[in-house]
């Protein structure tokens, strides 16, 4: 054994020694008191022994009967299944140097499937609780181990139940309520010697070996025969660091800005120093274990933890005069609990006394039969027969035994009995109403105000859970950006339950940056830092060394009671209002615990509401508007090509009359110059003409007729009223009307 481990084992068995110096009074108390909780019929835990052995005698045969009636645990349930009622987590807030929300949104989810894969709320968290209300302390523990039911070599943290808070030793010097300033904390649990040798095999001889002063000392229950003391042993230590103001440095790029020196690349601190940079000492913390078997160290190493990761869940903590003292409610609660045990004893004790009364004999009278008349008033046979003469003398005996009366039945026992349970009540917080009698609210609101009267009387206990929720919530967030050290997807859940993915990546330079398996997107400039375009396969990646993130406890009620209260509430509005069903009946039906729910909003969903179906209905509106507008130019293009056609029309016709004018006043002139030309000259003219007109109308072997010529009238010029030009018949001469 090493120099080194021997000064380990020194300090975890001082350490040790010094807790249970400062807390054995707290620590018997607690064993008291968990014992008196779960007393019952059998082990008679909330009598004491003394009284026990009074009223039962040796071996049970006194006969007096020692009820237990334990109200107790249901008071104790009453505050712990209220609290396993709530949705028990921590909220993420970013309060700046590069933070952002959507970042610290991807934390907090992350934390919830830290919680989920681990079972906290039904194992650990309600274990710590139920020691925490019955017995004044309950502890968590936080580990890391490797993803569980995967082949990697990834690790994940873990969230372990501790089942026996006295297992824990935690700094008792520690000064913060939630004690997030312990330096030390051991958790100490016991293995079947043969066990750990199967286990550890290279190390069965342990406590064989290299023994020291104080260690196997028996008194301090170090170490046991038949059994070897695992402890896992955490210490904290301070380390000392500087912080410079780096500046500016583009060709390397570097941003500049304050940077601890741990963190620096090497040469770059001896740079600063060289340039007389703005510095001042800072400190961190660092969390390192040890695991000791019996008097040897078995394995050590760093942890990733900058606290002990061992969550104290307190109840009701007191130092007085240097005395340390947890407790839970059971303890406000052990003396009227007695009281009505004791009570409800003597009472059925007195019923049972009215049944079994005795008598009063004379010698002579059961001479002989006194075995009959000492167990009359336990099983009375059909016929109790005594002497009626004396067995001696034979002379007659005068009268027959008599009955002694009972005593008196006292109803002081029933009034002891109601008057306990009214000062268990008193000491709780918890009324008949509370518990479950009926009272005489009739209202959901009146009700729900008897409620958080009972909530307020024990409210200091979820207040300590959530300051341990707290505390749970700083020791994750600072181990997470150190467990996922390396560019990898996470499991993200939300608050119903949702499951979704997200990436760790250490590498980019902002708190959060969407992803594609095409590559990062170039976020758009908006005035809203925490805006993020929706893209399509797009995964939110985050960053979480960059920024700096606040934990709030969030102990409310659960989701599948907030959603029942939203739809009851939701049922009102609609209720009074039908009308709002069109705009909001989506929303009731969400909230609605019932299957097919969900579809049923999908349905009654506004369009307005969904962005997809909202963008398809923006597309539909711009298209009608374009086919409007297409429709109207269409219109306009049917007008304008009528009054095209209509004006070419016009000019065609007055073109046709155009051309027919002067085709006539062509035929006038013809006709003017003919009327010029001599009779002889005209007739060789006249028989031509002929033969084309009738070689026009399909006769051309037809013998022209003879022609006299004679002297035509001239025509005037000018068209006559009617607007028509009537030319002389060639043949007949003769003009048409």
């Amino acid at each position: 054994m090493s120099t080194q481990d021997d000064e380990i084992l020194q300090e975890v068995v001082e350490r040790h020694r010094h807790c249970q110096s400062v807390e054995a009074s707290a620590r018997a108390n607690y064993r008291s008191d968990l014992q008196f909780l779960y007393g019952d019929a059998y082990n008679q835990a909330q009598w004491e022994p003394a009284v026990v052995m009074a009223r039962t005698g040796a071996g049970g045969s006194g006969g007096r009967p020692c009820l237990t009636v334990n109200k107790t645990f249901q008071h104790i349930l009453q505050v712990t299944n209220s609290a396993r009622q709530q949705t028990m987590g921590v909220k993420i807030v970013a309060t700046g140097f590069g933070a952002s929300q959507k970042a610290a949104e991807v934390l907090e989810g992350i934390i919830r499937h830290i919680e989920a894969q681990s079972n906290a709320q039904q194992n650990a968290y309600a274990n710590a609780i139920m020691g925490q209300v019955g017995g004044g302390i309950g502890y968590t523990h936080i580990v890391t181990d490797y993803v569980r039911g995967v082949d990697t070599f990834d690790q994940d943290l873990f969230i372990e139940t501790v089942p026996d808070p006295l297992c824990v030793m935690l700094d008792p010097d520690a000064q913060e309520p939630d004690k997030s300033d312990a330096n030390w904390g051991m958790l100490i649990t016991h293995m079947p010697r043969g066990e750990f040798e199967r286990m550890y095999p290279r190390d069965k001889d342990i406590g064989d070996d290299h023994p020291f002063d104080g260690v196997q000392d028996h008194d301090d229950g170090w170490e046991e025969k038949d059994r070897v003391r695992i402890a896992r042993y955490y210490r904290r230590s301070e380390i000392d660091d500087t912080l410079w103001n780096v500046p500016p440095m583009p060709e390397i790029g570097l941003a500049g800005g304050p940077m601890r020196e741990s963190e620096m690349p090497d040469g770059m601190a001896a740079m600063c120093r060289k340039m007389k940079c703005e510095h001042r000492p800072v400190s961190d913390h660092a969390v390192e274990w040890f695991l000791i078997g019996g008097s040897r160290v078995l394995d050590h190493g760093d942890t990733v933890f900058k606290n002990v990761p061992l969550v104290p869940w307190i109840g009701i903590e007191t130092n007085i005069d240097g005395k340390l003292d947890r407790k839970g409610l059971t303890r406000l609660l052990v003396d009227p609990q007695r009281m009505f045990n004791f009570s409800a004893s003597k009472f059925i004790e007195g019923l049972a006394a009215q049944t079994m009364g005795s008598w009063i004999a004379s010698d002579a009278q059961v001479s002989g039969r006194e075995a009959e008349w000492a167990l009359a008033n336990i099983s009375p046979p059909g016929v109790l027969i005594y002497n009626g003469t004396d067995p001696d003398t034979g002379s007659p005996i005068a009268g027959a035994p008599e009955p002694v009366p009972p005593p008196q039945f006292s109803p002081g026992y029933l009034q002891a009995m109601q008057q306990s349970d009214q000062q268990m009540q008193m000491a709780s917080g918890q009324y008949q109403a509370e518990m479950g009698a009926p009272g005489n609210e009739k209202s959901g609101r009146a009700i729900g105000e008897r409620q958080r009267q009972s909530d307020t009387a024990n409210y200091h206990f979820t207040d300590n859970q959530g300051m341990a929720l707290r505390l749970t919530g700083k020791i994750l967030i600072d181990a997470i950006s150190r467990v996922y050290d390396v560019t990898r997807a996470v499991q993200v859940m939300g608050i119903d339950g949702a499951m979704a993915q997200a990436i760790i990546d250490p590498s980019i330079t902002q708190a959060h940056q969407q992803v594609t398996p095409q590559g990062p997107i170039a976020e758009p400039q908006s005035p809203d830092p925490e805006a993020v375009s929706d893209v399509k396969g797009a995964i939110l990646a985050i960053n979480p060394n960059v920024g700096r993130y606040d934990v709030i406890a969030d102990v409310g009620p659960s989701w599948a009671s907030q959603t029942q209260e939203t739809f009851n509430a939701l049922m009102q509005v609609v209720q009074a209002d039908p009308s709002l069903m069109a705009k909001c009946g989506d929303l009731l039906f969400r909230s609605a615990p019932f299957p097919l729910a969900s579809e049923i909003a999908d349905r009654l969903k506004p369009i307005g509401d969904d962005p997809q179906a909202a963008a398809m209905q923006q597309q539909l509106q711009q298209a009608q508007q374009l086919i409007a507008q297409l429709q109207q130019q269409l219109k306009d293009k049917q007008q304008d090509f009528a009054l095209r056609a209509n004006k070419q029309q016009h000019d065609q016709v007055i073109d046709l009359m155009d051309a027919d004018t002067k085709k006539r006043e062509q035929q006038t002139d013809e006709m003017a110059a003919i009327g010029s030309i001599s009779p002889e000259s005209l007739k060789p003219v006249l028989e031509n003409l002929i033969r084309t007109i009738l070689a026009e109308q399909g006769a051309p072997n037809t013998p022209v007729p003879e022609v006299s010529p004679r002297p035509l009238e001239r025509l005037p010029t000018t068209n006559p009223p009617g607007g028509e030009i009537h030319a002389p018949n060639p043949v007949t001469g003769a003009v048409d009307a």
